[in-house]
């Protein structure tokens, strides 16, 4: 929620946190009508509500309001071909990794086979469920959009250039969804770690370090949390959700249909 009175100071955003059950409900589909996040609510001075669905379109909006955002490319700091890149990244993103393209019942996005589970869950309710053929396309699908970033980003050191951009606030949320569910359901070797010492598996580290599949996206990750509080953040609470989820059972059942079918589809690419 942004109050419009506060923009002409500072940017406020007010952040709420939304349960499956929240983002079904008739109040939420008011406000986006595919039940996805995030949304954005708008007061005017009026209090007469603006209302923007999907990430890039918020974050252009917010950045556009923002003179002085650090993520704004213009003619003055970037070429056509560094805001055309990062557009394109951004793009992929959320095409092929974070959207389904369709909100009629078990389309889901590529993303969503690292948790969506087979059959009903506390998690997973009925419509969203995924099929063993649909999670083993996806987990290709996975490593094909990671190959074509790990190709294609600038790495100097931010997927964009020297500069962060939407590209990294965009892939970054979902990276840490892939450094820990990657691992734990497909058996991949890390991509992304870390280093906390706090949490450190020197093993885990080193094998990351040592993967020559994806060095350059792993260096990015650890350069974003080296870099900015955000990303630490961002981390700390996607992970704690996961890893609190993980304890009451969640992925155990995805877990257990992938090693059901571990000689009938591939699932470990690196």
């Amino acid at each position: 929620v942004l109050d419009d009175v506060a923009v002409t100071q500072q940017v406020i955003v007010e952040t709420k946190w939304l349960s499956h059950d929240d983002i079904e409900s008739d109040s939420f589909a008011s406000v986006n009508p595919l039940k996805k996040v995030p949304a954005l609510i708008v007061h005017d001075q009026q209090d007469t509500p603006f209302q923007l669905f999907e990430s890039s379109v918020i974050m252009g909006y917010l950045e556009d309001i923002v003179p002085k955002s650090v993520l704004k490319m213009t003619d003055d700091n970037s070429t056509a071909e560094d805001r055309a890149l990062v557009s394109l990244i951004v793009r992929c993103h959320d095409l092929y990794i974070a959207s389904p393209n369709c909100t009629k019942p078990n389309f889901s996005h590529t993303q969503g086979c690292m948790y969506l589970d087979p059959i009903p869950t506390a998690f997973t309710p009925a419509r969203r469920t995924m099929n063993i053929q649909t999670r083993a396309g996806k987990v290709g699908e996975i490593y094909k959009q990671l190959r074509w970033l790990e190709e294609n980003g600038k790495f100097t050191p931010y997927l964009g250039g020297d500069r962060l951009t939407h590209a990294d606030v965009t892939w970054f949320p979902t990276a840490v969804f892939m450094e820990l569910l990657l691992p734990l359901v497909f058996d991949w070797t890390p991509i992304f770690v870390a280093g906390d010492e706090d949490e450190g598996d020197g093993a885990t580290i080193a094998a990351t370090i040592r993967q020559k599949e994806f060095p350059r996206l792993g260096g990015w990750f650890r350069k974003c949390l080296a870099t900015d509080m955000c990303f630490v953040e961002t981390r700390r609470e996607i992970r704690g959700t996961l890893l609190n989820q993980k304890e009451r059972g969640r992925f155990a059942a995805v877990k257990d249909t992938v090693e059901a079918h571990s000689e009938e589809f591939k699932w470990k690419y690196v």
